[in-house]
């Protein structure tokens, strides 16, 4: 009963890596600018994480190349929404349909059409001695890096957003922009550093669901997850607590996870 219980919760806490990372990035909107473009971003995230752990055989390289490529994603939403003023859900939504287009191009033009898919080097478990032997407990440390990870970003978003400076201004900006720029914020600055941030976390997750969560690359792998975690930063009010319990809620409620 009790392996079956450390199983259960592993498992619950590495497919919630998606659910929780996409919705935290998205929940970087606080600074005004939705994204609704996490689906888009996830897919070319995927393929292109995919790509290149498969071609070096190491997986942190797949992720940071995922990472990357969310940052670059956040880079267009952030310079077309506040250079062009263009509508926040429209060009989301452009940016899915360019991201679900981009994946499925690169991963044919890179590796091809293939008798037996391709899988991705194992992503390496990290055990922290003693402590991750005892029981319950250890199903939270037997995880890879991106678990690990993630209990950072929780931490850190919860720290930013209502211990610092820094974070009580993005919430500001996010309420009223006009006020923030008034005592002095870079409204700009800061939307574009936390839209790329957040997309940069919404790339981690994506790569993650190749290289951890399936082993190999299929089109349309994220299969709505992207507007799955959409609909949990809406519900969490754009808070990072209520973010964080909303993917894993989502994840043990859904008997196929995957």
């Amino acid at each position: 009963m009790l392996s079956f219980i450390n199983s259960f919760i592993s498992q619950t806490i590495t497919y919630a890596v998606v659910y929780t990372l996409t919705s935290l990035g998205i929940v970087s909107g606080r600074a005004g600018i939705f994204n609704v473009a996490a689906e888009g971003i996830m897919l070319a995230s995927a393929s292109i994480g995919f790509i290149v752990s498969f071609l070096t055989q190491n997986a942190i390289f797949g992720f940071v190349a995922g990472m990357i490529m969310g940052g670059i994603f956040g880079l267009i939403l952030a310079y077309i929404h506040e250079s062009f003023k263009v509508n926040q859900f429209i060009l989301g939504i452009s940016l899915v349909i360019l991201g679900t287009g981009l994946s499925d191009l690169l991963y044919k033009l890179i590796i091809g059409v293939q008798l037996t898919a391709p899988r991705a080097p194992k992503t390496p478990l990290i055990k922290i001695p003693f402590i991750s032997e005892i029981p319950i407990i250890q199903a939270f440390l037997n995880q890879d890096i991106i678990v690990y990870f993630l209990y950072f970003v929780i931490l850190f978003a919860w720290w930013f957003y209502y211990k610092t400076k820094i974070g009580l201004e993005t919430r500001a900006i996010g309420e009223n922009p006009k006020a923030a720029d008034v005592v002095g914020v870079n409204v700009i600055r800061r939307r574009y550093l936390s839209t790329i941030v957040g997309s940069m976390l919404i790339g981690i997750s994506g790569a993650y669901l190749p290289i951890v969560i399936t082993g190999t690359y299929t089109p349309d792998i994220s299969a709505g997850r992207g507007f799955m975690a959409v609909g949990i930063a809406i519900f969490a009010s754009w808070k990072p607590q209520r973010a964080i319990l909303g993917g894993f809620f989502i994840c043990c409620n859904r008997s196929y996870c995957i």
